[in-house]
């Protein structure tokens, strides 16, 4: 028996009759799996002459110190983002792919598309911006289980929210007990499309 299962054995009871048991090593002193994302763009060389792990880009096949605990996964990911050999799409594409396989948060898609087109409404996005591929792999990256909607589909979701705000608005207007003073103001969008915009101004119950 070495010092080592020695060092592991605990008396159960009390007295010289007492038994040894044998206690597991601690799972801190088990070997870890290596999970980074980063991974996937590196190959593990194995140890080098002075015992340091070495991991190779699977890129450009530049060498880097990485494994143990005085070596982590920094350097690579910095590395990641100089390496004129992979492309950042990929790496988002080959990231959302190993997030399909993962438990995802359930996301009310109803909610999504209604704040979405909030966002479209109030930054003047164009609605083909859905359309757009590093604007899909980056939403594909958030949240893999989301489906993105399409142009139309923005479009009818804004004329819902307007019908939706519309509606409160008309409550708000029929509770106010006293007038109603309204100011217009003309306008011309970038696609020259002439607008009236009127404001009301009126004091409320608050």
């Amino acid at each position: 028996m070495n010092s080592e299962t020695v060092s592991n054995l605990v008396t159960a009871g009390v007295g010289s009759e007492a038994a040894p048991i044998e206690v597991d090593e601690p799972s801190s002193k088990r070997l870890r799996r290596a999970t980074s994302d980063v991974w996937n763009f590196f190959k593990k060389l194995g140890p080098d002459k002075d015992g340091v792990e070495r991991s190779e880009c699977k890129g450009c096949k530049k060498v880097f110190k990485a494994g143990g605990k005085r070596y982590d996964t920094s350097t690579l990911k910095r590395h990641l983002d100089s390496c004129t050999q992979i492309k950042h799409e990929d790496i988002g594409q080959t990231i959302a792919e190993l997030q399909l396989k993962m438990v995802s948060l359930k996301i009310d898609s109803g909610v999504a598309r209604d704040m979405f087109a909030s966002y479209v409404v109030a930054g003047d996005k164009p609605f083909n911006m859905v359309d757009d591929k590093r604007f899909r792999n980056w939403v594909k990256y958030i949240s893999p289980t989301l489906k993105l909607p399409s142009r139309n589909t923005v479009k009818a979701d804004i004329v819902k929210v307007h019908k939706r705000e519309a509606a409160k608005l008309k409550k708000i207007l029929v509770s106010i007990p006293n007038r109603i003073c309204l100011t217009s103001n003309l306008w011309t969008s970038s696609t020259n499309e002439g607008f009236i915009c009127l404001t009301a101004h009126f004091v409320d119950e608050n």
